[in-house]
């Protein structure tokens, strides 16, 4: 699971604890090219938990689940999120599905999401969770755009999916350096 960026967490529903990255404009390592980035931001001190996504889940994907949100795989033996309700591929009308984190699991990264899935649950992070849109936000989401692979992150977004610069500087930026 990716690690988001934030300026803030929520008092209800999905709360994701963050670090603050410093230095901005700091030199990339020059040994791999990566690690540059001119600005602060601050990013997700775990990885997207079972809980956390299945919260998500639970808010967008009860009655139908159109984007392929949950993975089968996700209830299998590697993965931590199980369901109830519902057949295990597609709906019945009448038969929601709720999702709970397997027990022992719950705080484990969640595992079987895709990039569109992360981007989705971005989204839904940034327009307030509950009913909160999972198309648009940090990412305007279409299908030409996800077909094109031209899905680029929208000014002021205050969560993301980190990019490649914003991982590493954060994995390996030890202050005036990277090690």
């Amino acid at each position: 699971a990716p690690l988001l960026l934030a300026s803030s967490a929520f008092g209800q529903g999905v709360t994701i604890d963050t670090v603050a990255v410093g230095d901005a404009g700091n030199d990339g390592w020059s040994t791999y090219g990566h690690g540059a980035v001119g600005y602060q931001y601050s990013i997700g001190r775990y990885e997207v938990t079972n809980s956390q996504y299945a919260a998500f889940l639970n808010a967008k994907a009860t009655t139908a689940d159109p984007y392929g949100l949950f993975n089968l795989s996700m209830a299998g033996s590697s993965g931590g999120i199980t369901f109830s309700g519902g057949p295990p591929t597609g709906f019945i009308p009448g038969s929601p599905r709720t999702y709970v984190a397997k027990s022992g699991r719950e705080n484990s990264p969640v595992n079987f999401v895709s990039f569109w899935d992360a981007a989705r649950f971005t989204n839904w992070l940034r327009t307030g969770q509950g009913n909160g849109d999972s198309e648009t936000g940090t990412y305007t989401l279409t299908s030409g755009a996800i077909s094109a692979n031209t899905v680029t992150r929208n000014p002021g977004s205050t969560w993301a999916i980190t990019s490649g610069d914003e991982w590493f500087k954060a994995a390996y930026y030890k202050g005036g350096g990277l090690s």
